[in-house]
């Protein structure tokens, strides 16, 4: 029997969504025949959503990529969006348990028809932006190529492609390995837990069953070898044609300085203000 590394120690995140789980806006059939499918993975408090989710839900519409936001929202209330999302964009709500890869085994799961999609990206909510266009990075997730593209790999525990934008090319998340992959995901304790068995578990099942991959940008060639590449490396990042930015950058205490920086950046190269988004 092969050994699943991947394997948590809580209960399946299946499981314990089980009649827990809704669509509260659009229909099935806008997604799934789409060649081409955006699973965003969201978390709030409350029902209020920023400016970047809605510009990057519209920017994803517009490459040609089906919408999905699988939210863990803690709030009952209807998700609002001020700033307009696209009209097909589809919206599931989930229990708050395992993280964004249990958002992402959940749509999956719901929808087994999107595994066989050419192009399945998993992303999330976790940036700031677009700050500019996006259309080269989106084309490039779904061009010809690696089976597994994404756009930063981090050396931090071990070398990885991080999980936050993760396209899955030809098929391929309807092959065995990432079926059992993703029907495998649980509840797990905390966030390093989950970058533990499931980010830096990506990685390893593709380098085991020989899937090709892919990254726009090394931590390495941002200057960070051994740090995180989108907190360490933010703004080399966005030279690189990512125009996002971490949004712990400007939350997290222990970044006060570099929010201070990225803010004057951020009005200086694009001319908008990142506490609008």
């Amino acid at each position: 029997m092969r050994r699943m590394p991947w394997r948590g120690r809580g209960p399946l995140v299946s499981e314990v969504s089980h009649g827990r789980v809704h669509i509260e806006r659009g229909r099935p059939s806008t997604i799934v025949d789409s060649d081409r499918v955006a699973l965003v993975a969201q978390f709030s408090v409350g029902p209020l959503q920023p400016k970047s989710l809605s510009e990057y839900l519209k920017r994803l519409d517009a490459a040609g990529y089906a919408t999905v936001v699988i939210s863990t929202c803690e709030s009952a209330e209807p998700l609002e969006f001020p700033a307009g999302i696209p009209q097909d964009t589809m919206i599931i709500r989930r229990p708050n348990l395992g993280y964004d890869f249990g958002s992402w085994t959940t749509a999956l799961g719901c929808f087994p028809e999107l595994r066989d999609a050419g192009t399945v990206l998993l992303t999330n909510d976790s940036l700031l932006g677009p700050f500019a266009e996006i259309d080269h990075l989106l084309e490039w997730a779904a061009a010809p190529g690696p089976d597994i593209r994404g756009l930063t790999a981090s050396f931090q525990f071990a070398h990885h492609i991080q999980s936050f934008f993760l396209s899955f090319r030809g098929g391929i998340l309807a092959d065995q390995p990432w079926r059992d992959f993703f029907n495998a995901v649980r509840v797990e304790p905390g966030k390093d837990d989950v970058v533990m068995s499931y980010e830096i578990g990506v990685s390893r099942l593709a380098f085991a069953e020989c899937y090709s991959s892919e990254v726009w940008v090394t931590g390495p060639e941002l200057g960070v070898p051994y740090g995180n590449p989108t907190v360490d490396g933010w703004k080399n990042l966005i030279e690189s044609g990512v125009p996002f930015l971490k949004r712990t950058i400007m939350t997290h205490p222990s970044t006060e300085a570099e929010a201070a920086e990225a803010a004057q950046y951020i009005r200086r190269r694009f001319g908008t203000d990142v506490n609008e988004w």
